[in-house]
């Protein structure tokens, strides 16, 4: 099979949540790009309205769509919507996420629950809708989970966004266990240092800069770097992949 051919996902509906700027936007510009429809979930809708904008103006097709991931019912209202106005999700980028900066002497509970919420419940929710769905309708489907290095490097003053992530890593595995059967595929994509939003508490200043001097590649990730990992998880080309962890992170998590 051609390449062009493998990696296709025309006739696919994405979803992805936390669209509206950064990777999650980047994902779903390159999902469109290569056939795919496209809903942009975000808890700002002005800003997912805007990104799906510039997709349509590419010529792709992609629908705003107002979602806090916390939340049970505007998750399942979202599915509805995406349902109605493209069809059945059969990908679903679990990429809506929160960070915090905090030592953990000084971890306040507010702010744990908070990034547990998101970051995990979220996730899991989300997961567990497109599932159902996807059973009900005898469809298959992947779904990709936006994870972190952080889930397997300890650094300071990150301990809750941390586990949440080693918590995703876990649910990864366990999905991709329990909905094999369904044919549905359940992989995890682990980024390095990217210059996003949720990046910038870390990244301001020097920050960047001494990130980057710590990366065997000498940058930071950007733009469309994870691109290729996302195509081949949601096409054909990662048909037999399941439980699967992939790294893009330019060899941050080798060390120096």
């Amino acid at each position: 099979m051609r390449a062009q051919d493998l990696f296709d996902v025309s006739g696919e509906t994405a979803l992805v949540t936390g669209a509206g700027r950064g990777i999650g936007l980047a994902m779903a510009q390159s999902l469109a790009d290569n056939g795919a429809q496209v809903a942009l979930a975000d808890k700002d809708m002005e800003r997912a309205e805007v990104s799906a904008r510039s997709i349509r103006d590419n010529g792709g097709r992609a629908l705003a769509i107002s979602l806090d991931v916390s939340k049970p019912d505007a998750i399942e209202e979202a599915y509805s919507r995406v349902e109605a106005e493209l069809g059945p999700v059969s990908v679903l980028i679990n990429n809506a996420g929160v960070a915090h900066r905090d030592k953990a002497t000084r971890l306040a509970p507010e702010t744990l629950r908070k990034v547990l919420a998101v970051n995990v419940e979220g996730a899991v929710m989300m997961a567990q809708e497109a599932a159902r769905r996807m059973i009900r309708d005898a469809r298959s489907g992947s779904i990709i989970n936006i994870s972190s290095i952080l889930s397997e490097i300890p650094i300071r003053q990150v301990a809750a966004y941390g586990a949440s992530k080693a918590a995703i890593s876990q649910l990864t595995r366990s999905l991709a266990l329990e909905w094999a059967k369904h044919d549905i595929r359940v992989n995890e994509i682990r980024p390095g240092w990217f210059e996003t939003g949720l990046t910038d508490p870390f990244l301001k200043g020097p920050g960047a800069k001494v990130m980057a001097g710590q990366n065997p590649t000498g940058r930071l990730g950007g733009g469309h770097d994870l691109d290729g990992a996302v195509l081949l998880l949601a096409s054909k080309a990662g048909r037999y992949m399941t439980g699967t962890a992939i790294t893009v992170d330019g060899g941050h998590s080798l060390g120096r």
